[in-house]
C-alpha cells in the first residue's frame, strides 16, 4: 500500500524535509515534532492498490451541451491516453 501526503508541497529548489508520520496519519516535520512539539503540517492518508490514477477532470474537457444538456463523449482511446498521475501500484 502507498501513502498520500494532503496538503503538503514537494521541497523545492534542491532543499529537503524530513517528516514524521503519526499512526493517525498526521505528518509533522521531524524538526518541529522532535524540538518544538509544532502542530501537524499535512495529512497522510492510505492509497489501496490501484491501477494508473487519472486526471478524471481532464475527461471532462470532452463534454459538449446540446440544447443545453451536458453530455460526456469520452472515448476508451480518451482513457487510455489520459495523463496518469500515479502510476499503478506493483
Amino acid at each position: 500500500m502507498s501513502v498520500l501526503i494532503k496538503g503538503m508541497k514537494m521541497p523545492e529548489n534542491g532543499s529537503c524535509i524530513q517528516i514524521v508520520i503519526d499512526d493517525d496519519g498526521n505528518v509533522y516535520s521531524a524538526v518541529e515534532k522532535c524540538i518544538m512539539k509544532m502542530g501537524s503540517i499535512a495529512k497522510a492518508v492510505p492509497v489501496p492498490p490501484h491501477g494508473d490514477l487519472i486526471d478524471r477532470d481532464k475527461l471532462r474537457e470532452k463534454e459538449f451541451i446540446h440544447d443545453g444538456d451536458a453530455y460526456a463523449v469520452v472515448m476508451s482511446r480518451d482513457i487510455r491516453n489520459a495523463p496518469t498521475i500515479i502510476p499503478a501500484s506493483e
